[in-house]
């Protein structure tokens, strides 16, 4: 069975908008999100938090670990739109049952660029620390990068994808 990815081009050439995936593939269809790769692996945010959030609807384990397998061959940038009503959790990366969502913290900044090593450290440490069995639910804050300059609030959690809106 053979991967199907689409990607659409975004105004600038060298820019694709996270498009609808099929068989595992780890990125999802989400407005305000796009996907910029690049050759190496890039970091964008500082210091991550991390708390277990009994209040979502937890991602299955099994899908997160795959998820975090899949992603750690990827490559590049994330940017993330503020969203026009508030913090509002998107999602950037997914499967079936597993997905991180991050919603922008300062309504006025963005967009936010999310590397592909912090997504790898967010799902890695999750996986790792903040499992309940087959479970996973957590959450956390992060200062990201904003192309504007410095460095911006930006939550982020992981559960299952209806439990991320």
């Amino acid at each position: 069975m053979s991967l199907l990815l689409v990607l659409l081009l975004a105004l600038e050439p060298q820019v694709v908008v996270a498009a609808a995936l099929a068989y595992g593939s780890p990125f999802t269809n989400a407005t305000g999100i796009s996907w910029r790769p690049s050759q190496a692996a890039q970091r964008t945010c500082g210091p991550i938090t991390f708390a277990a959030d009994p209040n979502l609807d937890p991602a299955n384990w099994r899908q997160c670990a795959a998820l975090y397998s899949h992603w750690t061959s990827e490559n590049g940038t994330f940017g993330v739109a503020n969203a026009d009503h508030g913090p509002s959790y998107r999602p950037i990366v997914g499967q079936t049952d597993c997905a991180l969502a991050v919603a922008p913290l300062a309504s006025t900044t963005g967009p936010y660029l999310v590397g592909s090593k912090d997504i790898e450290a967010i799902l890695q440490r999750s996986l790792r620390d903040f499992s309940y069995g087959s479970l996973l639910a957590v959450n956390g804050t992060v200062d990201c990068d904003v192309a504007s300059g410095g460095r911006a609030p930006m939550s982020w959690k992981i559960s299952k994808p209806d439990g991320v809106q």
